[in-house]
């Protein structure tokens, strides 16, 4: 298991590698990144929730799936309220940046093709679960963090049923309750789109990476933060999950995803908004980095307690 665990972040390097010589060469360009983003939401990722949901329906997954979506609605609530605990005293600018990055984690992009790969598509149904309320959340609070508008919850309901991989989740739940199979050369197609998830989601992290200062990531605050989002809120997660007697499949997802580093949409709403870019380009990158030891970590020591 050590062995695969290490494979897998090797190659996870080498593909976010391979990402920043792209973006640096031009081959990758600022609109290519654009569309990777795009394929990868309305392409990719759909097809990978789809798919975590053929199997057999049973009580017990039903149940797993109710407790994690429960988990996400306390792990939201808790980091607003501890992103406004830590950060109510910076300047707004930043302050907006660090606590946005708390709420959001990249759930997606690094998260899917890590539980994937440790955890199978009973992970990746679970991580499906668990994104319902925080993708409501992101697009309502999450957002008015920036805005200084607060999004109502008539307006999240509705983005979140259109999106896609909301989509796909809501197709893949009535295929596996009504017990359908799908014809061979379909679920082929859909396997093949669904395996493009770690290169792509890599190679974009590569991206984001290559446009980072070297020279300030040691900053004090960004380290700080990264101790909170990697480290501080997959503890208290874990705890609540032992509280709660949840089965290892929901609290190995749950406490890994918590644990992601900050979402890429953290640099690019302070961007879009005029908020501290930098530090959103910071937080991202050295959270990114820093995930690489604290992923294998934690699922080590979660590995050795089930």
């Amino acid at each position: 298991m050590v062995i695969n665990l290490m494979r897998l972040e090797l190659v996870m390097v080498l593909l976010a590698a391979a990402g920043v010589v792209l973006h640096r060469r031009g081959v990758i360009t600022g609109a290519g990144q654009d569309c990777l983003t795009d394929l990868m939401m309305d392409l990719v990722l759909p097809c990978n929730i789809f798919l975590s949901f053929l199997g057999e329906a049973d009580w017990e997954t039903l149940r797993a799936s109710l407790l994690t979506i429960a988990v996400s609605v306390a792990v939201m609530v808790v980091t607003a309220l501890l992103g406004r605990l830590l950060y109510g005293r910076k300047p707004e600018q930043m302050e907006r940046v660090f606590r946005y990055g708390l709420v959001n984690s990249n759930a997606l992009f690094i998260g899917m093709p890590v539980i994937q790969s440790l955890l199978g598509a009973g992970g990746v149904l679970q991580l499906s679960m668990y994104m319902i309320f925080v993708r409501m959340f992101c697009w309502s609070y999450g957002l008015s963090l920036y805005t200084g508008v607060k999004s109502d919850w008539k307006t999240s309901v509705k983005r979140l049923l259109r999106h896609p991989c909301m989509a796909a989740a809501v197709l893949g739940l009535a295929v596996m309750l009504s017990g359908l199979t799908l014809p061979g050369f379909l679920s082929q197609t859909l396997q093949y789109v669904s395996d493009c998830l770690m290169a792509l989601s890599m190679l974009l992290i590569g991206v984001v990476l290559a446009e980072t200062d070297l020279r300030q990531l040691f900053r004090g605050d960004v380290w700080a933060f990264c101790g909170v989002r990697l480290v501080g809120i997959p503890a208290l997660v874990f705890a609540m999950c032992r509280l709660m007697q949840a089965p290892y499949l929901v609290t190995a997802t749950c406490t890994l995803i918590s644990g992601m580093p900050a979402a890429s949409m953290t640099a690019v709403l302070a961007a879009r908004y005029r908020c501290d870019a930098e530090t959103g380009s910071l937080v991202v990158a050295v959270s990114t980095m820093l995930s690489t030891v604290s992923i294998p970590l934690w699922y080590l020591f979660l590995s050795g307690l089930f």
